[in-house]
C-alpha cells in the first residue's frame, strides 16, 4: 500500500518541481551537513540500515548534481542540539507533526509505530487507556503523545531502553513505550500490544529559503528513486522492518 501511497506523491513531486530546476540548485556553493541518529535495524551506521541506505542514494544522486555533503552519525541528543543551533542542515529520520522539533520535515520516507511492552505473563497492551493507574517507563527525548499526559498515568524517564527494559522485569513498572524496532520487537520475556501512535519520518531541515531550497531537491531525488524502484530494492531486503512499521502486531511474538 505504501508503495503505491509514494509513487502517487513521487509523480506529483516530479511535475510539481521539473520546472524549477534553476532556483532548486541555487544553493549549491556550500557543503551542507547531514546527520543520522541511529535507529536500530535503520539506520544502524552510515552504510547499514534501509534508512542510511537510502540517504547514502539521495547524497550520491545530488552530488552528481553539483551539491557537497558532508554525511556522518550522532547520537540523537548531541544530533537534536546540533540541528536545533543551526549547525547542521538536514537531520534523519524524524517524526513528521513532531512539535517538540525545531526545523521543517519534507515529504514521507517510511512509517514507524509506538508500542506498549510488558511482561509476557501479563495481558498485552493495546491502548493508552489502560495505561491508567500505572507504572509506565520512557526513554529521555521519545515524543510521547498528549493522551500520554492524562494524571492517572505514572511517567517514569530513564536514560536508555535497557534501564527501561530491567524496570520491568523487576516489576518496578508496568510497561515501556517506545518506538518499535528490530532491537526490540522478539525480547525474551517481553511482549507488545497494537500500536499506539503510528507516524511518518521524513528529513527534517532548517527553516530558511536555503533549508526550503534544499529540502525541495531532496524531496524531488526521493521522488525519483521511488519512480525508478530502487526505494523498493532498498526497503525489500528488510521485510521484516517493513512489517514492523506498518502492522507490528502481525509478526509473532
Amino acid at each position: 500500500m505504501w508503495t503505491i501511497v509514494y509513487s502517487i506523491i513521487a509523480l506529483l513531486l516530479v511535475l510539481q518541481y521539473a520546472h524549477a530546476g534553476v532556483d532548486r540548485h541555487q544553493f549549491k556553493n556550500k557543503e551542507y551537513q547531514v546527520i543520522l541518529g541511529p535507529v536500530p535495524g535503520y539506520t544502524d551506521s552510515l552504510k547499514a540500515g534501509p534508512g542510511s541506505l537510502l540517504t547514502q542514494e539521495i547524497i550520491s544522486r545530488l552530488e552528481k548534481d553539483g551539491y557537497k555533503f558532508q554525511l556522518r552519525m550522532v547520537p540523537w541528543a548531541r544530533a537534536n542540539k546540533l540541528f536545533n543551533a543551526g549547525e547542521v542542515d538536514v537531520l534523519f529520520p524524524e517524526l513528521i507533526l513532531d512539535d517538540s522539533q525545531n526545523g521543517v520535515t519534507g515529504m514521507p520516507v517510511d512509517m514507524a509505530s509506538q508500542v506498549v511492552f510488558n511482561l509476557k505473563e501479563r495481558n498485552k497492551i493495546n491502548s493508552v487507556d489502560e495505561l491508567y493507574n500505572k507504572k509506565v517507563v520512557f526513554v529521555r527525548g521519545i515524543m510521547k503523545i498528549s493522551a500520554l499526559l492524562h494524571p492517572s498515568i505514572k511517567l517514569i524517564e530513564v536514560n536508555a531502553p535497557d534501564q527501561a527494559f530491567n524496570m520491568l522485569l523487576k516489576k518496578r513498572a508496568d510497561a515501556y513505550i517506545n518506538w518499535i524496532t528490530l532491537d526490540n520487537y522478539n525480547r525474551e520475556g517481553f511482549q507488545y500490544g497494537k500500536p499506539i501512535v503510528s507516524r511518518f519520518d521524513a528529513y527534517r531541515f532548517q527553516i530558511t529559503i536555503e533549508g526550503a531550497k534544499l529540502m525541495e531537491a531532496f524531496n524531488f531525488t526521493l521522488g525519483t528513486i521511488i519512480k525508478d524502484g530502487t526505494y523498493n530494492k532498498i526497503f525489500d531486503k528488510y521485510k521484516v522492518l517493513n512489517i514492523l512499521m506498518t502492522q507490528p502486531e502481525a509478526v509473532t511474538q
